[in-house]
């Protein structure tokens, strides 16, 4: 099954979140910077899912897992998986 993203900024994403929009969550590794973190939602009956990337510039906006962790808390996110990036 085929996703397609849309990159979408910080403030779209919470109301999404907040309409219910988004089904699953996703914590997912850089690529490009150990330690941090993209934060991923997907609707899979739709085959649709969004990231979160930066308000001035189109790129992939990153946190700490455990910044990440309490910011969907406070969205009332009850869980999300976590992937780790491997070469």
């Amino acid at each position: 099954m085929s996703i397609v993203f849309h990159r979408i900024k910080e403030g779209e994403f919470k109301r999404m979140v907040e309409a219910g929009a988004i089904d699953e969550f996703v914590v997912q590794e850089s690529k490009h910077i150990t330690g941090k973190f993209h934060l991923l939602g997907i609707k899979p009956a739709e085959r649709i899912g969004y990231t979160v990337r930066h308000g001035r510039v189109d790129e992939l906006r990153t946190w700490r897992v455990d910044i990440l962790a309490q910011l969907l808390k406070e969205w009332h996110v009850r869980s999300f998986k976590v992937q780790h990036y491997y070469d």
